[in-house]
């Protein structure tokens, strides 16, 4: 079946549940039941998550102090155990994202990414040693494309801010990151844990069956023209194809570990040590590890600094790498690779500033046009076109 069409069959069955619940949302009451979002848990079904491997461990009350709604829907919830739960020092301070919406259910469940931040909590994150939330649960419901992720709540267990895009990293900040990303990448490179998982190459045909991001990024180019080196102004298709054949590198020309997948400024944290950290596994896929350090370093650092600092970063990511267990990669390597995997940080913001009316608004437009100033003037820095041949 065409793809179109077939995810226009499925937009029909999400969309007809996503009405009904509005009328009736589902009682949730064991782990297996996936609720609409973190507000409709019951204290039953946290006891099925939280307590289900400690005997007599019951959640007795819960309380919602927050949240807000994006590409996914976050609540902060607060647990009260019985004594069993509370010596057995339960997770008090705990955090949903769930897919409460019809935008946000076809949006990442069309992109293949609705078992993101399940497979990553529950099968992957403790083989590595990153700074990044603990997790606790995650589902997903096929048919009605409802998902929740529980995981911990850092803004209270470890004073957790998260980063604000249009605030530049600190030279110590990124160099901290990138050893994050290293320790990612190595524990993970070649795990037969993530085989299955998409590839970008995978994400941006998936993406592509139903929205036009070749389009979304021309809009998104005029949108942000005055951010845009001149010398790539009008050169949105060239700039598409290009990232096209950057994720087809990332994905078949590279060897394979886990990457985060989104991977930009706005997804980092800085806790009450001042330590960096990594947060939202929604997209993760497997592949190259430069898509993941072009588009932290490009999106987070301010131009100048970028420029200044890239070569030591390459060098700290590699000989972290190696340290950590992972290959060596030749410094001369490792920088083709980041200029080639330095198209999607671009492209990615140009299509979130460039959405379409009935798109929902992802990112704040300061976010936006901040990381398109700086993702693509390392675009014209780096030669990158030069570097994917295009």
């Amino acid at each position: 079946m065409n793809p179109k069409l077939k995810l226009a069959g499925r937009a029909v069955v999400v969309g007809a549940i996503s009405v009904s619940e509005r009328f009736r949302a589902p009682t949730v009451i064991h782990r297996d039941q996936v609720p609409i979002s973190g507000a409709h848990v019951t204290a039953e079904w946290l006891t099925s998550v939280l307590c289900r491997d400690t005997p007599g461990a019951e959640v007795v009350a819960v309380d919602f102090p927050g949240g807000s709604s994006g590409t996914s829907e976050r609540v902060a919830i607060r647990v009260t155990y019985n004594d069993a739960g509370m010596a057995a020092g339960l997770p008090c301070h705990v955090f949903t994202k769930a897919t409460k919406s019809f935008q946000q259910r076809l949006m990442l469940g069309g992109a293949g990414v609705l078992h993101g931040e399940t497979r990553f909590y529950t099968g992957l994150r403790d083989k590595s040693t990153l700074e990044a939330p603990r997790g606790y649960w995650g589902k997903v419901d096929p048919v009605s494309w409802r998902s929740i992720a529980v995981m911990e709540d850092i803004a209270v267990t470890k004073g957790a801010k998260f980063w604000e895009p249009t605030t530049a990293f600190s030279r110590e900040q990124i160099t901290d990151l990138v050893g994050q990303l290293a320790r990612l990448h190595a524990p993970l490179w070649g795990d037969p844990g993530i085989v299955d998982l998409n590839t970008p190459a995978d994400y941006i045909a998936n993406t592509s069956k139903f929205l036009d991001i070749r389009k979304r990024c021309e809009v998104g180019m005029r949108r942000a023209r005055q951010v845009i080196p001149p010398a790539l102004l009008g050169q949105h298709d060239r700039l598409f194809d290009a990232t096209v054949r950057s994720m087809d590198i990332a994905a078949h020309q590279m060897p394979r570990t886990l990457l985060h997948g989104d991977c930009h400024a706005g997804q980092t944290y800085v806790t009450d040590t001042g330590k960096m950290g990594i947060g939202d596994w929604q997209v993760i896929q497997q592949g190259g590890w430069a898509f993941d350090f072009a588009y932290l370093v490009n999106s987070g650092c301010e131009p100048d600094d970028r420029r200044k600092w890239q070569d030591s970063l390459v060098r700290e990511y590699i000989t972290t790498l190696r340290n950590l267990g992972g290959p060596v990669i030749g410094f001369d390597d490792a920088m083709l690779a980041y200029r080639q995997q330095s198209f999607w940080p671009y492209a990615a913001w140009a299509f979130t500033i460039g959405r379409a009316p009935y798109q929902p608004k992802m990112q704040p437009v300061d976010f936006c046009l901040a990381i398109v100033r700086r993702t693509a003037a390392a675009i014209d820095d780096l030669d990158s076109f030069a570097a994917v041949g295009v």
